[in-house]
């Protein structure tokens, strides 16, 4: 009878072994293994990178004019003592909503419950306690290092992904993807143990007779001790016994990887709505598609996710915590290419498509002395 022994130099235990947790803890989310998260983090880095930029303005509620000095224009010029800048809050703000769908900032208060600090909590370490009926959020504990914090909802900025099925909390980005972050961080594991075992997945071992189970571990340790590691590459293989050894001959592309690679990252950036501009892809991509892949990202991904998810929760900490009827506005400026603009506004004056005048106002300059005899 022969016996067959798939030997594939550790790989298989590897993944029996390996033990994933779920990253989202209890604030939300759905299990997703930290090697998936890491994958994502290209689109979700873009995402928090292109959030950040936004410039913020306060104005009147009801005249609409802008306040150019306010306290809470203060305090994001310095936001906490840990150094962190306004932008690095609203990086970390961004990031936190698309990989737990919550996000934390701790209001710390001074004389007469005035804010005089903004300071994140990393979102896996913070629980909202709800209560009996799950209809509101009693208070919000903090751990970090074993030390427990609880904080009064009023004394956080509660920010979220809205969740349809969850009106206390929010849903995360990545939720919406099932197995394909998982399928793609094990084929990176695949190919990662098919190089570093000299690029061959291991042995068929053949016996002209049954071995038993101490056998068969007997022999897996022999090959393992003796032929197994970058140390041992070339050595003969010597069998006795009548046993008989011929290679496997999988290989990456035996499983399709690179395809199923690509499928992936389609998937990914689809998701998180990133164009491929925006990742340094350059496939399919010229100046003209590049450009206006950008300003869709600006206009139909950054400015409605800032707006639903993060000015409308500093709205409503600004209406709670000052006593002026102001709304803050986070405002996103598409950045252009300056030289292609140059020669469009030759070509609009050359055929006299726009005034000078109106060129003048588009550039932020006063009107002329002309214009304003008239």
């Amino acid at each position: 009878m022969n016996l067959i022994l798939k030997y594939y130099q550790g790989i298989r235990s590897f993944f029996r072994r390996k033990s994933f947790s779920n990253i989202f803890g209890s604030s939300g989310g759905s299990a997703l293994s930290s090697g998936a998260k890491y994958k994502s983090y290209a689109c979700i880095n873009s995402r928090a990178e292109n959030i950040a930029k936004a410039k913020i303005y306060l104005y009147e509620a009801k005249t609409k004019n802008e306040i150019p000095e306010h306290p809470f224009l203060s305090l994001i010029v310095k936001p906490n003592k840990q150094n962190q800048t306004f932008k690095e809050i609203l990086h970390k703000i961004s990031t936190s909503l698309d990989l737990y769908g919550n996000a934390y900032v701790y209001i710390l208060r001074g004389v007469r419950k005035t804010p005089i600090g903004l300071y994140f909590l990393p979102s896996n370490m913070v629980t909202p306690v709800l209560n009996t009926q799950r209809t509101e959020i009693l208070r919000y504990e903090y751990v970090i290092n074993g030390n427990k914090s609880i904080y009064k909802p009023a004394d956080i900025i509660h920010f979220t992904i809205p969740d349809p099925d969850n009106n206390l909390l929010g849903k995360a980005t990545v939720s919406a993807f099932n197995f394909s972050l998982d399928i793609d961080y094990y084929q990176n594991l695949y190919q990662r143990n098919y190089y570093l075992n000299d690029a061959a997945l291991g042995l068929i071992i053949e016996s002209e007779k049954e071995l038993d189970d101490p056998d068969v571990e007997r022999l897996k340790s022999e090959i393992q001790n003796q032929y197994e590691g970058s140390g041992n590459v070339g050595r003969t293989l010597i069998l006795q016994g009548g046993l008989k050894a011929k290679p496997y001959h999988n290989s990456p592309k035996d499983v399709e990887i690179i395809p199923a690679r690509k499928m992936v990252r389609e998937e990914i950036m689809t998701v998180f709505r990133v164009p491929k501009t925006i990742l340094g892809l350059t496939d399919d991509v010229n100046r003209a598609n590049a450009r206006e892949s950008l300003k869709t990202f600006n206009d139909y991904v950054i400015k409605p996710f800032a707006s639903i998810c993060l000015e409308s929760k500093f709205n409503l900490f600004l209406k709670n915590n000052y006593p002026e009827d102001i709304t803050l506005s986070m405002e996103y400026e598409f950045e252009i290419d300056r030289d292609l603009q140059l020669k469009a506004f030759d070509i609009y004056r050359k055929y006299d498509i726009v005034s000078k005048e109106e060129i003048r106002e588009i550039e932020g300059f006063s009107k002329s002395k002309l214009n304003k005899s008239k």
